[in-house]
């Protein structure tokens, strides 16, 4: 028998219910519901009636009493052995007796015990466990300084204690061991005394499991190299080592664990901000890129100070919790830094394209660019239609040139919708008010749309502009290309504006990770690897410098040798370029005539078109009769509505008709032989054959200018691959144009010969292009057209972004190296000034401080390798930082030596002098000359 079950006279043994535990498990169908029930019901009436000594059954069965306890009995009692069955309970009595006294004393203890309702609520579990960490925070905080402090290298903790009533004992989880550890109370809180020793615990309150710094430490920056490790992954990791079989509880142990030492490490970084002076509203967006933002005084002068890249990414999502099982547990915290941009933020901006439309109205008489419907990127979302996916689509971003991170927000329940931009360009400008160069994908339909906005005068007057990145340029039209591509904007330098691409392929790694966690956890996810990635672009900055400027002293060598072979001056591939543009965008519009002739005929010839069209009245008339016949049919049949609609779009064409003639004075109806209805005739069909042709032979031009990129040498597979498929696209926007063309020339008075496919696939050249003979822009015959001379303007251009390149590195190297100079004067004074009066803190600082040293040296020797190439042009020494003030970042902190050192304080001896080397190291490649270190 089942411990904890009843088996009773009656019911089968499939099924019998438990009433050991805290709910009834009913099994089988409602029927063994319905007989478990009764059975109940009968057992304990005859647990609570006695007579004679013994239990006897009622007959008639009444419902279970609400005070009966199912989980108060004990399940190690096998009750049918004390209990017989109905009907033989005399074979139950002995000769020797007692059994009446055992079975009174069971039914006493049965009938005083009291059911135990549970009436705990799991949803606000999380935001107690919360709560309750939030009040030892700042004592662990203290305690984790200290044991960094006294311990910088996280060796294993020490378990020799002794064990003794001012101690206790836990379980110690590090990397290679487990083991039970003996602890010192030294704090009101558990967690306060294991910090002490380098562990944290998986509660709050009275913690079962350990954790050791140094395994959160080595999780944490394994996750940053490879964001792929999951927690549960860890987990299983550390169970493999143990020998441990793996539970989902203990992933959900080191989770709190990991989660508390996150919140730590960001408390504690809060701290070692306020000692240096790196706070703010949004000190780190304006201070993260060295490159982009550390100014210096009497810099070259840049068209655009900082350059940077939007774009929205969808692999970040984030999966509703109403589409997964379960409920969702309230939590409080929040997981976003000050670099996030909020959704009420964002909301701001959600009518900005519906409030565009509203107030420019444009003129269908007035002439429109013509653009390409097959282009893949030149529509912007639908911003009027709300979204139900019910998730959180992914996020924007907007990062520097080099690749820092500068905002970010969530795409909530929506796609990249045109909210998202400008809330962003709202927000850089609010940060640093000043003019800069963005790149976007569909910047061309952005562009209008941040000028009619709310934004547009602010834009205007910071002289913000935007770019179509490199990359996504291929992909648009030829038009929008010499519009709006970075190759052709000055000023734009090499950048080619593709840095979100590359972010994205690194953050794209923590989906299968952040998809389905907590809102809390994906945003804590996201803004860990941004905070390292930040770490890595800055360690990076160096090389990024040094291969730019290789490219572009390059660049200039090879173009200028190429250039010479050409008789063209600079002015000549600049007024191509403009002659180029102003053709694309005269190609691909036709004024249609504004007369009042033209449109009072084509009313004419839609009207007739509407009313040539047959009416089957018989068959009106005789659904309309079974229509009334059938008294249960409430709905049309369709073939009378098509009829009734039919005949309500020929009445109104007729009404346009009658307005045209009242307001032209016409008494008489222009019929098909009416002289003027058979000019304005003629009119229509050549503008109508006009405005084909100008389509055929605008797309046809892109196509061949998109072959001639096909063939150039140098290119990609992926951009060759991404030029194939706009030709791809753009030769059934071909198709189209050509049957419009060869309708409309049919209808002239003149017809032309039509023209196939077979032909335009044939024509490599503009010149081999017979159909442009019929227009009056002769294309063969333009400068910009010929081959060689593109070749050589692409050269030109290219050459021109390279020189802007060097100017702006030279401006990098400038501010980079005063960067360097200020931390090398800025932290020693401030670590010298912790130490005396927070040593702890001292010692944080100092560990940030040498791993910035060894980043900043290999930057110093990238600088050396710049500046002995032979093209380097900028200067060789550091400047001053705009705005800076000469006061130590501490200025209420006595001053003291920085060669001064506490005697007590053995983490920061340098026996080889292998820091003050260092140091004076630095001040020689900065300074032409020595430095007095009791000055700095």
């Amino acid at each position: 028998m089942t411990k904890g079950d009843f088996s009773t006279p009656g019911i089968s043994q499939a099924s019998r219910i438990s009433v050991g535990g805290r709910r009834n498990r009913v099994v089988r169908n409602q029927d063994c519901v319905k007989r478990a029930a009764v059975a109940s019901a009968e057992r304990a009436a005859q647990l609570r009636s006695k007579e004679n000594g013994f239990f006897r059954p009622k007959h008639s069965v009444t419902a279970p009493s609400s005070d009966f306890d199912y989980d108060g009995i004990n399940n190690e009692i096998d009750l049918p052995s004390i209990i017989p069955p109905i009907g033989e309970e005399g074979f139950a009595v002995s000769h020797d007796g007692g059994e009446m006294e055992l079975y009174e004393e069971l039914g006493h203890a049965l009938s005083c015990q009291r059911i135990r309702i549970n009436d705990r609520d799991r949803h606000d579990r999380t935001a107690r466990l919360v709560y309750a960490w939030a009040d030892q925070y700042e004592a662990l905080v203290d305690a984790y300084l200290q044991f960094r402090h006294q311990n910088p290298s996280l060796a294993s903790l020490d378990t020799s204690i002794p064990a003794s009533e001012d101690t206790f004992s836990i379980c110690v989880v590090d990397i290679f061991e487990r083991q039970q550890g003996v602890f010192s109370h030294c704090s009101p809180h558990i967690n306060v005394s294991l910090m002490t020793h380098g562990c944290i615990g998986s509660s709050p309150l009275q913690p079962t499991v350990a954790i050791t710094i140094r395994t959160l430490e080595a999780y944490r920056q394994t996750h940053r190299v490879c964001p792929r490790l999951s927690i549960h992954a860890e987990a299983k990791k550390l169970c493999h080592l143990h020998g441990v079989r793996y539970g989902w509880y203990l992933a959900k142990q080191f989770r709190v664990a990991y989660d508390v030492y996150l919140e730590l490490l960001r408390r504690v970084s809060l701290r070692v901000s306020q000692a240096l002076g790196h706070t703010g509203p949004n000190w780190r967006a304006r201070n993260s890129c060295p490159c982009c933002h550390y100014k210096v005084q009497d810099e070259p002068k840049l068209r655009f100070p900082f350059e940077i890249a939007l774009d929205g990414n969808n692999s970040a999502k984030f999966v509703d919790p109403a589409l997964r099982g379960g409920r969702e547990r309230q939590d409080p915290r929040n997981g976003r830094s000050d670099i996030w941009i909020d959704e009420e933020y964002v909301d701001r901006f959600k009518d900005e394209v519906k409030n565009a439309r509203r107030s420019h109205r444009p003129n269908t008489s007035a002439p429109a660019d013509i653009v390409d419907p097959d282009d893949p990127w030149i529509y912007c979302e639908n911003e009027d239609q709300d979204s139900n996916e019910p998730v959180n689509s992914g996020i924007f971003v907007a990062v520097c040139r080099h690749g820092f991170l500068l905002s970010i927000c969530d795409m909530v329940r929506s796609g990249e919708l045109m909210k998202y931009p400008l809330a962003t360009i709202n927000k850089l400008m609010d940060i640093f008010a000043e003019r800069f160069l963005y790149g976007y994908d569909i910047k061309c339909a952005f562009h209008s749309i941040l000028q009619r906005s709310s934004l547009g005068p602010a834009v205007q007057d910071l002289g913000i502009e935007g770019v179509v990145p490199g990359f996504h340029g291929h992909a648009h039209n030829r038009l929008c290309q010499v519009q709006h591509h970075s190759k052709f904007m000055l000023g734009a330098g090499k950048e080619d504006f593709e840095t979100c691409e590359r972010t994205f392929s690194e953050s794209n790694a923590l989906a299968p990770e952040i998809r389905n966690s907590t809102e809390f956890h994906r945003h804590q996810a996201l803004d860990e690897h941004f905070c390292f990635a930040d770490q890595d672009k800055y360690a990076a900055l160096g090389t990024f410098i040094f291969r730019n400027y290789v490219q572009a002293l390059e660049c200039i060598q090879v173009h200028d040798e190429f250039l010479r072979l050409f008789d063209l001056a600079p002015e000549d591939f600049e007024s191509d370029l403009n002659d180029e543009r102003d053709y694309l965008q005269k190609a691909g519009r036709w004024r249609l005539g504004d007369s009042v002739e033209v449109e009072y005929v084509k009313a004419l010839n839609e009207f007739d078109a509407a009313r040539g069209r047959p009416l089957n009245t018989n068959l009106i008339n005789s659904t309309c009769v079974s229509y009334q016949m059938d008294s249960q049919t409430r709905i049309l049949p369709t073939s009378a509505a098509a009829c009734t609609t039919a005949q309500n779009k020929m009445e109104l064409k007729g009404q346009v008709v009658d307005d045209f003639e009242i307001r032209m004075g016409i008494e008489e109806r222009w019929m098909t032989t009416h002289p003027e209805r058979v000019r304005a005739q003629s009119r229509i069909a050549n503008v109508q054959y006009h405005k084909a042709l100008n389509d055929v032979e605008r797309l046809v031009v892109m196509r061949l200018l998109e072959l001639t990129k096909l063939q150039m040498s140098g290119l990609g597979y992926k951009l060759r691959t991404q030029i194939a498929k706009a030709l791809k696209t753009r030769a059934t926007a071909i198709r189209n144009a050509l049957n419009r063309y060869n309708k409309y020339a049919a209808q002239l008075e003149s017809p032309r010969p039509p023209i196939t496919w077979e032909q335009v696939v044939e024509f490599s050249q503009l010149a081999e292009f017979d159909l442009l003979r019929d227009t009056d822009n002769q294309l063969q015959d333009k400068r910009w057209a010929i081959p060689r001379n593109r070749q050589a303007s692409a050269k030109y251009f290219d050459l021109q972004r390279c020189k802007e390149e060097i100017v702006r590195c030279n401006v990098e190297i400038i501010r980079l190296r005063t960067k360097i100079q200020d931390d090398t004067l800025n932290f020693p004074v401030v670590i010298a000034q912790l130490r005396l009066s927070d040593p702890p803190l001292a010692g944080e600082v100092q560990r940030r401080w040498d791993h910035i040293c060894s980043v900043n040296y290999f930057h110093l020797s990238r600088i050396a390798q710049i500046e002995a190439l032979p093209g380097y042009s900028g200067g060789r020494a550091a400047g001053t930082r705009v705005g800076r003030m000469d006061s130590t970042p501490l200025q209420d902190q006595p001053e003291a030596d920085i060669n001064e050192r506490n005697v007590d304080d053995d983490a920061y001896d340098d026996p080889d002098g292998e820091q003050q080397t260092l140091m004076e190291d630095f001040f020689e490649q900065l300074h032409d000359g020595p430095v007095d270190t009791d000055e700095v």
